[in-house]
């Protein structure tokens, strides 16, 4: 699944912030300034269109109420306008709006909030065709899925059950599938102690049960364990990946735990012999997590990646967009994944932008207390930098001018 373009409303200091997404996009821009909080709207998006808005919130400082864009009035809603489609080229694709606010009172006797979808529509185009209106849900063809749909549970939720109540849609076959894979979409922050972790030890006799990296690194031993007894030569790209970065580097080992847990060791060509997990620097824990996580076979549709620079080399960071970049244009666009980066490394920056396009880097900042974005190539044309010639032409962005201006110094 594809995100041709999300527009966020009234969510942290987003009053109104429209981006137009492509395979693989690069948010920069200085600390604060709402890359994150762009990563958290598209999460909350997930989260609405997988079950019950309230799902989507918690407790304070999570609450509806700490959320939404205080500068926005009393009534103002959070809201989402994104239009999807399975892939870039793809001509088919839908285009979904909704907002929602949490109601006066809780609701229920538990003190639990209850909250209410207020605006709501789906539509499939390019013919244009209404699928689903909140203000008419009678009118809507998909009618194995309208039963689902509640107060506070949108259409995506209600087609995501009527999946799992064996009742899938069968109409519109793209709907279906935009509501199972929204659920997946997911946002990683990955941690190095949680890398070198043991995992729980997968079910290699059941049929797609492939582990997959939380949000913050768990179950990496689950994973590679999971690709080399599957003989996945997703492993061997990988491993040949950690060796150009890491020298000496061999293969890798694993350790059972107990009945239901696996860690995993790297085995080195010298003296270190096989290094346990837990035992190995963090930045190559890091880089060996990335890796797993654009080349694992059970990855999402969409990996939103914050910071991935930390702890890395400069070439372990080349390393990292260049296998970034060929699985968001990969030779057969069904195995594609979009990534969404955001970092403050200008080694990133100039992967990016000295490659063979770069309309795809977005710079976001503050203003008046509310997030702004733009290209990043309109900075660097407003600042009137001056690019280094390539091939006779000035083009080439050095470290130098992608450090202040990703930083901000320039915005």
């Amino acid at each position: 699944m594809y995100i041709r373009e999300f527009t966020v409303k009234n969510y942290l200091v987003h009053k109104n912030t429209k981006v137009e997404l492509s395979p693989i996009t690069v948010f920069v821009g200085p600390n604060g300034g709402g890359k994150s909080a762009f990563f958290d709207a598209i999460l909350n998006f997930s989260m609405v269109a997988r079950g019950n808005v309230k799902q989507a919130f918690g407790a304070f400082p999570y609450s509806f109420a700490a959320t939404k864009y205080h500068g926005a009035s009393k009534l103002a809603r959070i809201g989402f306008d994104v239009s999807l489609s399975r892939t870039i080229a793809d001509k088919e694709y839908l285009r979904y709006r909704v907002d929602y606010s949490q109601k006066g009172g809780t609701g229920d006797p538990t003190g639990s909030p209850s909250f209410e979808i207020k605006d709501e529509e789906l539509v499939h185009l390019p013919d244009e065709k209404v699928l689903f209106d909140r203000a008419d849900i009678d009118a809507s063809p998909l009618s194995k899925a309208i039963k689902y749909v509640e107060e506070d549970r949108g259409i995506f939720a209600a087609l995501r059950a009527a999946f799992l109540g064996k009742e899938p849609e069968t109409k519109y076959p793209l709907v279906g599938e935009a509501a199972r894979e929204i659920s997946r979409f997911n946002r990683f922050r990955l941690s190095t102690y949680d890398l070198g972790g043991a995992s729980r030890l997968p079910d290699l006799a059941e049929e797609g049960s492939a582990p997959r990296l939380s949000h913050t690194g768990e179950d990496l031993a689950a994973s590679l364990y999971y690709m080399q007894e599957k003989k996945d030569p997703a492993l061997d790209t990988i491993r040949a990946l950690v060796q150009e970065v890491v020298p000496g580097f061999e293969e890798f080992q694993f350790t059972f735990w107990g009945a239901d847990k696996v860690a995993f060791s790297m085995v080195f060509d010298d003296e270190r012999g096989a290094v346990p997990a837990v035992r190995l620097s963090d930045g190559i824990r890091l880089f060996v997590g990335l890796m797993v996580l654009i080349y694992s076979p059970n990855r999402p549709p969409v990996m939103l990646i914050e910071e991935p620079e930390n702890g890395l080399t400069p070439t372990a960071l080349k390393a990292f967009y260049r296998a970034a970049r060929q699985l968001a244009f990969p030779k057969n666009p069904a195995e594609a994944s979009q990534i969404v980066i955001s970092s403050h490394s200008p080694f990133i920056i100039c992967e990016a932008w000295n490659g063979e396009d770069r309309e795809f880097i977005h710079q976001f900042k503050i203003e008046n207390g509310k997030a702004v974005v733009r290209r990043f190539s309109e900075a660097v044309e407003e600042q009137h930098i001056v690019l280094a010639k390539e091939d006779g032409q000035r083009t080439h962005l050095g470290l130098r001018n992608a450090e202040e201006l990703m930083s901000g110094y320039l915005s």
